[in-house]
């Protein structure tokens, strides 16, 4: 008589193939995903895909199809039986597929493990677990759990995090410059708020009402001519209140343009747009300035200026001025004084965790 175990064997080998089914099912839907959505496949490839030296649809094609691919040797190699050559070769074409797609794969392999673990409790004597169970070993098992909860805990924490720009869209801030630029086509914020105060109220500048010529009959009447000899009290034009500055007048003076350009993202999901300035302030301090723009939110992003046109944040001579303060809206960072700004080609938004363009403007 047979010893009996922990699942009956045509249990186990009935529940192991259906969630081998259902492993390769998961992995071929997460790989028809990657082929039909190009910003999919561009956020992936802020993962180890990076690495590979694929750009757009040729990327796109090849995490694709690569995951795909994978998912079929894993569960071939699992199909014929579980031995430890074949649990060796899935995990190594797991691996490769998760390596391609890392975050949508998990489904999938959390299944084949599953569907290892069915196979493994149709083989193991419940005696096993009698002599090495929880009330045995109660510390042990206990310190697993913990440790399990741990890592579950820390996974979905970062897979939250890493995941959090799909529907996380970030902050927004609304900064003015306080002067205007000499120069710019268009008015600033602050320029554009002074205009409207100068329209709404009269000013000393404007110029007096014109007053009627006189003609032949009014100099004939001393009454037309002489408002006092009329009973009327004449206002001295001399005492009127001295005229105080308008709006428009720019107390603080003028700053002056440096550079300009319109903030692009790398790709489909690595989306920005905008314009970003590079200005001298009046004070002779120099400001980079993200105006009326927006850019993909994602972890760890700074803010540089480098020499180089395309971006690179390594080149000589670049420089990493603050971690981005907002994803939208109009945003100032200030410029060291020690650096000269006209040195600087682009403004460059940049992933530091890993290693990501996320947008960049070409300042000429």
């Amino acid at each position: 008589m047979s010893e009996p175990t922990l699942l009956s064997p045509h249990r186990a080998a009935s529940l192991s193939r259906l969630l081998l089914v259902l492993a390769i099912l998961a992995g071929l839907a997460a790989s028809l995903i990657v082929l039909a959505f190009q910003p999919v496949t561009d956020f992936l490839r802020e993962g180890p895909a990076r690495f590979l030296p694929f750009e757009g649809e040729a990327a796109r094609y090849v995490l694709g199809a690569g995951a795909a691919l994978a998912t079929i040797v894993a569960g071939a190699a699992l199909w014929r039986g579980f031995s430890v050559a074949s649990v060796v070769v899935a995990a190594v074409a797991v691996g490769v597929g998760f390596l391609l797609i890392h975050v949508l794969l998990t489904p999938a392999i959390g299944l084949f493990a599953l569907s290892i673990l069915a196979w493994v409790g149709g083989r193991t004597p419940r005696r096993v677990l009698v002599e090495a169970g929880p009330r045995r070993y109660p510390l042990r098992w206990g310190a697993g759990l913990v440790v399990a909860i741990a890592g579950l805990v820390v996974a979905g924490a970062v897979s939250w995090w890493l995941a959090s720009p799909l529907w996380d869209e970030g902050t927004m801030l609304d900064e003015g410059l306080g002067f205007e630029i000499a120069g710019m086509p268009t008015a600033t914020p602050a320029a554009a708020a002074a205009a409207d105060n100068a329209t709404a109220s009269p000013t000393a500048t404007e110029a007096p009402a014109e007053t009627p010529a006189a003609t032949p009959d009014s100099a004939a009447s001393p009454a037309a001519a002489s408002p006092a000899a009329a009973g009327e009290t004449a206002t001295p034009t001399a005492t009127a209140p001295a005229a105080t500055p308008t709006a428009t007048e720019a107390p603080s003076g003028q700053g002056s343009l440096i550079s300009m350009g319109e903030l692009m993202g790398a790709d489909m999901f690595h989306t920005g747009s905008g314009q970003v300035l590079l200005v001298r302030a009046p004070d002779g301090s120099v400001i980079l300035r993200f105006q009326d723009y927006a850019v993909r939110n994602g972890p760890d992003l700074f803010i540089y200026l480098t020499p180089d046109p395309d971006g690179d944040v390594f080149a000589d001579g670049a420089i990493e001025l603050s971690e981005i303060r907002a994803t939208r809206g109009n945003v100032n960072y200030e410029v060291p004084a020690d650096v000269d700004p006209s040195t600087f080609r682009a403004a460059v938004i940049w992933c530091k965790a890993f290693a990501v363009l996320f947008a960049h403007a070409e300042l000429e």
